[in-house]
This record gives C-alpha cells, structure tokens and sequence, in this order.
C-alpha cells in the first residue's frame, strides 16, 4: 500500500498549475498563490511604542504555471502583504494587485500573458493589454499605495483594504497621476525628498520597447507635475533604478541591454547581458531640465542593481553610492554572445566574482573626461542597500544591507542573504546580526524613532523566511542595537515567498484609522464594552 508521499508524487499537478522543476518555482520558491489575512498575529517579546505602522512589501508571486519553461520569475503575478503594527498588537493581510493580466488570466483560469516583457510570445487575444504584473516596490504616495512595476505604470491601492482602485478599462487600475504622466513605462524605485514630499521618477523605453527614450518627471507632493525631460540614452539597457539629490537626477544604464526586434518576435528574453557595454551614468538638472543638459559618464562592464544614496558635495560634483557586481547579478538573462532563442539561461560563478562592494562614484558635471573610477566604502557582499528615508538625495552616514554572514564561507540554503549590516560610510566598519544558515533575509526597511531623531536612530523591519520550519515572520530590530537581534518577532502560520521591496508607512500618514483586516460585526458599542482586558473568573464569581 502506498503512503500519502507516494501517492503525491505519483501523481502529477494539473498543467495550468504545474510549474517548472527550476530553483526559481520549487522547494522554498513554490508559489503560494494565496490571499488571506491574520488578526492579532502572534508576537514573540514586546513591538517598541515607537513601531507604530504599517510596513507594506511587494512580491512577485506566480499564479498560474508561465507557458515558457525558461521563463523568469520576476514576471510573477504581484502579491502585496500589509503588516498593520498599532498599540503593541499586529495583523496581518495578502491581495494581489488587480492588475489586466491578474484579471484576465483569473477569469481564463491558466496563463495567458507570455514570457517577462515580449509582447510576441502572448496569446493574441492580449496585444493590446497592459502587460504589467505590478510585482516589484510598493510605496506610499498622496494618501494611497502605488504599486510599480518598470513596464508599465503604477496600479493605484487602497492602503487599508488592499483593493486596486479601478480608474477604466482596459487600464485597470494603471495610475497616470491624472492626465499628467504619459509615458508606457515608470520605474520601479522613484525617490521621494522627505523634506518636501517631492517625488522624482522616470521611465526608460518610454516610446515603446526597443527605444532608447527616456522620460523624467517631478511631482509635488500633491502630485502636481512640475517637471517632465525626455531624452536619449546611449543605448537600451535595464534601467532599474535611479537616484537623486537637492540639485541632480542620476540615471543609471547597466549592460542588460534589451534584445533585438528580431530576436523578440523570434521569442527571446526581453534582456541579455551584454560584455561589450560600459555601465554607463546619466546626470540631470532635477529643475527646469532640458535634454541638452544631460552628462553621460561610463564605466567598465559591471553590474548595477540597486541605489543606495546620492547628494552634493561641497565641490560642486555629485555623489553617488551603490554595491557593484563585476558579474551579471541577474544571471537568468542570458550573455548576447550566446544564441538569444536556445541559450539556456546564465548561472552565476563559484567564488569572488559574484561578490558585492559598496562604492562611490563622482560626477563632475564640467568634466571633459567621462570616464569614472568607484572608491570602495564599505567591503561587504550585500545587495538591497537601505538607508533612513529622511536623508535621500541629502549626505549622510549610515547604511543598511542585506548580505551574506561575513563569518561564514558558504551562504545560506538557497544562496539568499541571511543577514543585515549597519555600515558606516565614513569609516568602512560594520555591525551585523545573522538569522542563521536555514533563513533568508530580505530588504529592511527603517523606522525613526521619533519624527526628530538623529539618523539611523530607530528601528528596522524585514521580512525572514526559515527554510528549518517552513514559515515566515517579521523581524523587528533596534538600529542602535543591531548585532543583538530582534526585539520582537511577529510569527506567521505560514510561508511567504521573498519579497523584493517594501515601504513603511508611520500610522499617522495614513489616511483613516480603519482596520487592516475584516471587522463585519464589530460595532462601536461591542469595541466600547469590550475594551480592555476580560474579567477573570475568580472575579466574575465573587
């Protein structure tokens, strides 16, 4: 007779549902392909008074098995988690963001959407859709959540019930800033000046794909547009993050250049990792720009992921500072050497080669010489740099990353970072605290503690998932205090899969003071007479 184990594996998944046996679908990387929420979580020590919010993260969690074997996993269906922190208790709550794709393969129960960002390998009856899975940051802006994906542009939420705010079909959602924003494309990581609610974005191939435009724009924080620059850039590549200071926008082109027409028709990934290209820098007037004034700089092949500052400098120049790979960090796209149709995806290296450094570029806005030279910072190998949201695009002294135990040879299982490091940028010393060999880390995100505190004065919340238990829980953690571990640890009765980005969002920014999660039944009078803690029995008897 055979056992339950048995008979699984016997057994095999429907097709629509059936996904590919690569690392990126199984084991801890299955997709959950859930929505739910958990009220008044379970919480091990005591959540500081000061952590009052809620911190919302983005995911790329696949619902249906994608048609193309080798197709990547960041073009998974976008999941947003909310953890609702208030009066020292916790909930918790999923939604997928009703984004086109998420509505039409909903109702088509299987995957209709091709491979990430080639319109030609969809069902037909899609052409004219937005493609957008809206997979990648989510972040708070004039009073609701915009959930962004590079491709397309944000998808509008509310931050209390997760629901995506419908604006017309076929743009389900898509969120234009009112009339005001007219490009295809918006970047996953916009940069917001705390210190007057100015957002600055862009999107690259904003004429379509294969095109070299760029679009700038600035808005108020009322979302007033003040700003919008298009111009060239030297070549297609992926532009993924951005960065800016009090005086200057940085546009970065990393050597993932996107493929030919020829090859996407012929069904090649969107991008391949081109070894003749430079990373390449733009630098831009963030006021009254102009596409003249833009300054390129380059540097050799290398990888450039993530932002982790910028600011002006005293000389006049910009700064800006950032881990650099030497290798193609997002390895699934291919080398442009090999045949953009068969190749099987890269794979990163054994050794050094994948290994991060934190640098500093300078730009010389009067230089005559493009060409750059990075200074080292910080030697850690780390990725998802962070640093306190009021100091964006201002100097300053601390960062935040999530990289691999430093004391260890090997990483974690899965090759995912298992711990966080506080960095002095000044000095080069960091302080780290590692989750262990069986736990994935993900982004931090940080949390003042008080509206004035100095920087870095605060507390940090991150996602972790062990791979020991199965399940997931939220890390909360003293800045000042960091190689002590977590303060507090909210626990979930289940997995989630790795977030990308994430934002926290203080309770007294937020529109209403609504319930997260769903409260049918509870009345003002059943919350008056049931405050408080419940009358024990001994005293109810007497």
């Amino acid at each position: 007779m055979s056992d339950i184990a048995e008979v699984t594996e016997k057994l095999q998944p429907q097709a629509e549902v059936a996904f590919p046996k690569v690392p990126f679908f199984e084991g801890p990387e299955l997709p959950c392909r859930f929505e739910g929420e958990v009220y008044n979580c379970v919480i091990r020590g005591t959540i500081p008074k000061e952590v009052d919010g809620t911190y919302y993260r983005c995911m790329p969690d696949a619902l249906w098995a994608p048609q193309y074997e080798d197709d990547v996993f960041i073009n998974g269906d976008g999941a947003i988690d909310a953890i609702r922190i208030h009066d020292g208790h916790a909930d918790f709550k999923q939604k997928y963001v009703r984004t086109s794709k998420f509505v039409i393969e909903r109702a088509a129960r299987q995957a209709v959407f091709g491979k990430y960002r080639n319109r030609y390998t969809d069902d037909p009856r899609v052409k004219h859709e937005i493609h957008s899975t809206a997979n990648t940051h989510i972040i708070f802006f004039e009073k609701q959540l915009l959930a962004l994906k590079e491709d397309s542009p944000p998808y509008a939420m509310d931050p209390d019930t997760l629901e995506t705010k419908a604006k017309s079909q076929p743009l389900l959602g898509a969120y234009d800033f009112h009339g005001q924003y007219t490009a295809p494309t918006f970047t996953a990581h916009p940069k917001i000046d705390a210190s007057n609610g100015e957002m600055m974005t862009m999107g690259y191939e904003a004429r379509g794909d294969g095109t070299t435009d760029v679009a700038y724009y600035l808005f108020s924080k009322e979302g007033k547009k003040l700003e919008e620059c298009w111009f060239k850039a030297p070549y297609i590549g992926m532009m993924h993050d951005m960065a800016t200071t009090d005086k200057w926008v940085v546009f970065i082109v990393p050597p993932l250049q996107a493929q030919s027409l020829e090859n996407l028709k012929a069904g090649s990934k969107h991008f391949s990792w081109a070894e003749d290209k430079p990373l390449t820098f733009g630098i831009l007037p963030r006021y009254n720009p102009k596409p003249e004034d833009i300054r390129w700089f380059t540097y050799k092949n290398a990888f450039y992921g993530h932002t982790g500052n910028a600011f002006d400098g005293e000389d006049g120049c910009v700064y800006l500072d950032a881990p650099l790979t030497y290798f193609n960090k997002f390895w699934f796209f291919p080398p442009a050497g090999q045949d953009p149709i068969t190749a099987p995806s890269g794979k990163p290296p054994a050794g050094d080669a994948v290994q991060s450094h934190y640098v500093r570029w300078k730009f010389d806005p009067n230089a005559t010489d493009p060409h750059v030279e990075p200074v080292e910072l910080v030697n850690a190998d780390g990725e998802m740099p962070k640093v306190d949201d009021r100091f964006v695009g201002k100097p300053y002294n601390t960062l935040f990353l999530a990289m691999h135990d430093p004391t260890k040879d090997n990483g974690p299982v899965g090759g995912v970072y298992n711990a966080i490091a506080k960095c002095d940028v000044n000095t080069g010393k960091l302080v780290h605290w590692s989750a262990g060999d069986h736990t994935a880390i993900h982004e931090v995100a940080f949390i003042p503690r008080k509206p004035d505190s100095p920087e870095a004065d605060g507390f940090l919340v991150t996602i972790a998932n062990r791979r020991d238990t199965k399940l997931s829980c939220i890390l909360i953690l003293d800045a000042q205090k960091l190689a002590e571990g977590p303060v507090a640890i909210i626990e979930l009765p289940f997995r989630l899969r790795n977030v990308i980005h994430g934002s926290w969002v203080p309770y007294t920014e937020l529109p209403s003071d609504k319930d997260l999660c769903d409260m049918s039944g509870v009345t003002d009078r059943i919350r008056r007479v049931y405050a408080g803690k419940p009358v024990t029995f001994p005293k109810f008897a007497a």
